[in-house]
């Protein structure tokens, strides 16, 4: 009983590994959700599969209009199988790029959905697969109201 809420606590800190890493552009925290030889799948939202090193390579390019993301999981569920698992989680996600106007940003809002395929390693849980929903999108332009340094 013990073990399986330790794995579920290590199953959890993995899903949150890649939140936490995309959002901070903490490329160390990204590399502890995933093992090796995992895809991340945006094909059910019309986007492509790639590795996490693919995605890092695009996402941690320099990019100046880049203000901010968020990527918060709620409602997740595991279900553990040895070592292996499955989680199902809602995400919400924030992002902001600076407008083309001086003082504007672009926000896109946005929610759906992860189903995680995870395998424990040598270096703990990790994800394998991850594939991506998305249940709704907004983009607008709004004020910048807080004060950048």
């Amino acid at each position: 009983m013990i073990d399986q809420l330790q794995d579920r606590l290590d199953i959890e800190k993995a899903l949150r590994h890649y939140a936490i890493g995309l959002d901070e552009r903490r490329w160390e925290e990204w590399d502890l959700a995933f093992a090796a030889d995992a895809a991340i799948d945006f094909t059910p939202m019309g986007g492509k599969r790639e590795t996490p090193a693919q995605m890092r390579e695009r996402l941690g390019k320099p990019d100046p209009a880049w203000l901010f993301a968020q990527h918060p999981l709620y409602n997740t569920v595991i279900e553990l199988a040895g070592d292996t698992a499955k989680a199902f989680s809602h995400y919400q996600m924030e992002t902001g790029r600076r407008g083309e106007s001086e003082g504007e940003i672009v926000r896109v809002s946005g929610g759906g959905a992860y189903e995680d395929t995870l395998a424990r390693t040598d270096a703990g849980w990790r994800i394998t697969e991850r594939r991506v929903f998305m249940k709704w999108k907004e983009t607008r332009r709004v004020r910048d109201e807080v004060t950048r340094g």
